[in-house]
């Protein structure tokens, strides 16, 4: 954060959801099992972070009309872009791979899925990338042969060396056939002359640096380039049960409809189980609208524009694990936002005792522990840094300490963001 920002008063948006969810499985495990943690010493279903972002960037990105993307296909992306131009196929991978070669970062290289690492980029950065190469396209067609002719001959000599070798029936070690092809793609960067490749490089690495609106919410990480790193606006907490719960299990099977048909046998073509559960969760997330703003550059409309939409991309994003054989599209029972002038404040303290279960479910324990915990909060820290608190909600119930009560998500989406607007005007 600039000195300048660091002086101004903190602007925060907190956004808490209750959200039941129906007999599902959200968010798996590396097993297959829901996702668990244990808090307040109970086990509970949890949603992950990166769950949550997820889906959370793709609804607002549709929201918004602006896609980033994160792959590792960047070479591939930007082939196909200069084959469209009439680039020969081999070589025009060949020349996407010099630019990331060229970029010149500590640690990013390549790989036969294309880079090492995860670039976050907005979608018109590879639009940006294969204009680079067809500016300098002469250099890097030149290098694209003499890397093809290293490969071609590399392979010669392996084959030589399979063949007079005892063991030659073994299998290609893959790790070395992908340092034998990236190794002469390295090697045919530094046959572009000096002048050529600092040009490359500055180019290359504006496009790696280069943000839109997803990105500025989100964040981005590339090691070892610094200039292309930043803390993303939005802080996404793991979604936690307001309760104790046990994943279930569901024995299943499935019918052979031809051997059903004929009559000639009964029984399952298939069985097998799956697990699920059911659970009431807090959802949390912040939005550093300060940081928002300078990650766009001083852009406050754009700001507010993504603002708008994540307010409504967080609580009504659908999360859609198995969603075929569960359809788990609920909305939260209720959806309350927070703006704070000192730090953000995540409530899911309320939740420390787990909420016990009671003939009328787990909603209107979890709902009146939020409502009670925030109040506690505001004894404690006074109201003085609260800028301005909202809610919407399904049910009747009254709620004293989580702000004005709109009758709607597009109002309280509008009574926040007009606050948001006041502040950063």
């Amino acid at each position: 954060m600039t000195t300048a920002s660091a002086a101004r008063t903190p602007l925060y948006i907190d956004v808490h959801l209750i959200h039941s969810t129906p007999y599902a499985n959200l968010n798996r495990d590396r097993q297959g099992a829901p996702k668990t943690a244990t808090y307040g010493g109970s086990l509970r279903p949890r949603i992950s972070s990166q769950n949550g972002r997820r889906h959370t960037r793709t609804h607002l990105q549709n929201a918004l009309g602006v896609r980033a993307l994160r792959t590792r296909r960047t070479p591939q992306e930007v082939a196909t872009r200069l084959i469209a131009q009439g680039w020969d196929a081999d070589t025009a991978l060949t020349a996407a791979q010099l630019l990331i070669i060229g970029a010149d970062i500590k640690g990013l290289g390549l790989t036969t899925e294309g880079t090492n690492a995860l670039l976050f980029l907005p979608e018109t950065a590879f639009d940006a990338l294969a204009s680079i190469a067809t500016e300098y396209r002469e250099a890097l067609t030149s290098a694209a042969d003499s890397a093809a002719q290293a490969i071609a001959d590399a392979k010669a000599d392996a084959a030589a060396q399979k063949a007079a070798d005892s063991d030659g029936d073994q299998d290609d070690d893959p790790e070395e056939q992908e340092a034998a092809e990236a190794g002469p793609v390295a090697a045919a960067w530094k046959k572009i002359s000096a002048a050529d490749r600092k040009k490359i490089t500055g180019e290359v690495l504006e496009v790696l640096r280069s943000r839109n609106a997803s990105i500025a919410a989100f964040g981005r990480m590339l090691a070892n380039e610094s200039d292309s790193t930043f803390d993303g606006a939005v802080q996404m907490a793991h979604s936690l049960a307001t309760h104790s719960a046990r994943t279930q299990v569901d024995f299943f099977s499935a019918v052979d409809d031809v051997i059903h048909n004929a009559g000639t046998e009964t029984g399952a073509g298939h069985m097998g189980d799956q697990r699920y559960t059911s659970a009431t969760f807090y959802r949390y997330s912040t939005l550093n609208i300060r940081e928002l703003v300078d990650n766009l550059d001083g852009d406050t409309d754009t700001a507010l524009q993504v603002t708008n939409e994540f307010l409504r991309a967080f609580p009504l994003a659908v999360l859609p694990a198995k969603a075929s054989g569960t359809a788990p599209h609920t909305i939260p029972h209720l959806i309350h936002v927070a703006v704070r002038t000192d730090r953000p404040i995540n409530l899911v303290g309320a939740y420390e005792t787990p909420v016990p279960a009671t003939t009328d479910g787990y909603l209107p324990a979890s709902l009146a522990a939020l409502d009670a915990h925030a109040g506690a909060h505001t004894r404690m820290l006074g109201n003085s840094r609260i800028a301005g608190a909202a809610h919407t909600t399904l049910v009747d119930t009254e709620f004293a300490h989580l702000g004005d009560r709109t009758d709607s998500l597009d109002h309280l989406v509008d009574h926040i963001t007009s606050i948001i607007a006041k502040h950063i005007a």
